[in-house]
């Protein structure tokens, strides 16, 4: 008997690392309008970003897995005679954590741990990454479990924005800070915080916000892992990363496209670090 990680599709997690790992991902859903899609099954990160931009103002519309979704997951785990650890979305920013929540107390409360990353993209990607490398090598699930709970403090994701439209058109953050954005041109730099979109400072230009995220790194390290990541934007995000090589050597950082629960709140052009600081 083994232990099985299980995820969700907002740790964005390159398609290679989960086929390597093992990681079974469970989809969030995408509306736009009357249709639904099912993330990286349905509808491409691609195919997203292309499709919000066109539609803007009206944003996309996300929406958590049930707790069916999850229990015909986890049943088919547990079937295989394998236990689970279930690390998801912050709950305090999608109803992802609940729904895997109350399939594992109606499946196996005892098999399958669910875990609140308090956390979302790769900062969540990290966790589950840590967990299966941990299962394929033998590890017991309360080791596990302690690993990833260990590791969840140290999560850091300064981000920033192109533009404010997107999460002035969320409700993410105020109008006022919206507006400024917007006439102003100022890119705002942010991170998450208990689900919302916190900003903690405006810069005026994208070369100025890549250097205060690189100052930011530099105040943060040293770093057990890092990822850069970014919504429909990879030459900023390869220059970020770049720009982190004398702080984290740079064969060593992710570059990966976020998905539809940072994408629709924060639009296309936003970058951000993923981090896991070192003890």
């Amino acid at each position: 008997m083994g232990i099985r990680i299980v995820t969700d599709s907002s740790a964005d997690l390159p398609q290679p690392i989960v086929d390597v790992l093992d990681i079974t991902v469970v989809p969030l859903y995408i509306h736009f309008g009357d249709d639904v899609y099912r993330e990286g099954v349905d509808i491409s990160h691609e195919e997203f970003y292309v499709r919000m931009e066109a539609e803007l103002p009206n944003l996309p519309k996300t929406s958590a897995p049930s707790p069916a979704d999850f229990r015909n997951v986890y049943q088919e785990i547990l079937d295989e005679g394998d236990d689970i650890l279930s690390v998801h979305l912050s709950a305090a920013f999608s109803n992802t954590f609940n729904s895997a929540r109350l399939a594992a107390q109606e499946l196996a409360p005892d098999r399958i741990v669910v875990i609140d990353s308090h956390n979302v993209s790769m900062c969540l990607g990290w966790l589950a990454i840590a967990a299966a490398e941990a299962a394929l090598q033998g590890a017991e699930k309360e080791d596990i479990v302690e690993i990833v709970n260990d590791m969840i403090p140290r999560l850091r994701i300064p981000s920033f924005l192109e533009t404010l439209d997107y999460v002035r058109h969320s409700g993410r953050v105020s109008s006022t800070e919206a507006f400024l954005g917007t006439v102003l041109n100022v890119k705002p730099i942010l991170q998450i915080e208990g689900g919302k979109v916190v900003p903690l400072e405006k810069v005026r230009t994208r070369g100025r916000a890549l250097e205060r995220l690189s100052e930011m790194a530099r105040e943060l390290a040293p770093f057990e892992d890092v990822a850069i990541m970014h919504t429909h934007a990879p030459d900023v995000a390869s220059q970020l990363a770049d720009m982190l090589a004398d702080v984290h050597p740079r064969q060593n950082i992710l570059i990966a496209e976020a998905g539809v629960a940072m994408g629709s709140h924060v639009g296309p052009g936003a970058v951000g670090i993923c981090a896991v600081v070192a003890k």
